[in-house]
């Protein structure tokens, strides 16, 4: 048994080295065909650039807002809501898609609350990943409205409706098949008034990851385009829609950018930058400032 689960787990690996290979072959064949080769801009917009920078704060405090929102009924410190909050920010970006961030979010807690922490962050990512494929979905149909079929609009207008759906009345359908699992999930899972809130929060950051890539390829000498917003979303749905490899989406999340916003008519350099330069803001500068301040104060057996 234990060879098997060997074997599957070698085999996966062995299919995500694959994928990725193959993705960043096509990645380095896209920016080698660029007309003039890789060019950094000439010209940066430093004020731009210091905007674009602004936005990260905002862009984790409205996650913080989320978090407070999960965790308003348990009686906790302000010191352990805020470590848990750094430790999940740590643990998101060595899991796929970021979706591990409960893991360094449950060791702050005793085990009888544990599961309601685990699935009420499982929770507020479901928020942001439906806002990111709605708005993705919705970008397309502006895009693509006079190419667009019946039965792609039916199939989107199925796929947002099935996700809210699922979002506010999941639980209730679940709690009818027979396991204590699923019996006790709304006992366990924030109210529909505070799931209502986490999806609000989650457009509100999910704007705010649009303006910034926004301001970053304007900063990074794109042309000013408002079209752009349509272009950005539908690539930002693009990406959440896609599987993960490694450390997120590396590699998937610049092939696609690049597929995407070249449409548009922007330079691929100044894509590949926007994107390099979001993820590096947004991700990992803020992982590395809350791992420092995790291993200041150690104060629970992870850290």
């Amino acid at each position: 048994m234990i060879k098997a689960k060997q074997f599957r787990s070698i085999l996966f690996l062995m299919l995500k080295l694959g994928v990725f290979g193959v993705l960043s072959f096509i990645l380095f064949e896209k920016i080698n065909g660029f007309p003039e080769g890789f060019q950094p801009p000439s010209n940066i917009n430093i004020g731009l650039v210091i905007l674009f920078l602004s936005l990260m704060p905002l862009n984790w405090f409205i996650e913080w807002l989320k978090w407070k929102t999960i965790v308003a009924s348990k009686n906790i410190s302000l010191r352990v809501r805020w470590h848990s909050f750094l430790s999940g920010m740590v643990s998101g970006v060595i899991t796929p898609a970021y979706a591990g961030n409960f893991i360094g979010r449950m060791f702050y807690f005793d085990k009888k609350d544990r599961k309601e922490v685990i699935l009420n962050t499982l929770v507020s990512n479901g928020a942001q990943f439906i806002i990111s494929i709605v708005m993705g979905l919705i970008a397309f149909t502006i895009l693509y409205s006079n190419t667009g079929s019946s039965i792609e609009i039916l199939v989107g207008v199925f796929i947002l409706t099935s996700s809210f759906g699922l979002y506010f009345f999941g639980d209730k359908l679940l709690s009818k098949i027979p396991f204590k699992i699923f019996k006790e999930l709304d006992l366990v899972l924030v109210s529909k008034t505070f799931r209502a809130k986490l999806l609000g929060l989650s457009l509100l950051r999910y704007l705010t990851f649009i303006v910034q890539f926004f301001i970053a390829l304007i900063a990074f000498e794109a042309l000013f385009d408002l079209t752009y917003f349509l272009w950005i979303a539908l690539m930002f749905g693009a990406i959440t829609a896609a599987p993960s490899l490694f450390l997120g989406k590396i590699i998937v999340r610049e092939t696609i950018a690049l597929s995407v916003l070249s449409m548009a008519g922007i330079a691929g350099s100044v894509i590949l930058i926007a994107a390099f330069s979001t993820w590096m803001i947004n991700q990992i500068l803020p992982v590395i400032i809350a791992t420092l301040l995790l291993k200041k104060e150690r104060i629970h057996a992870l850290v």
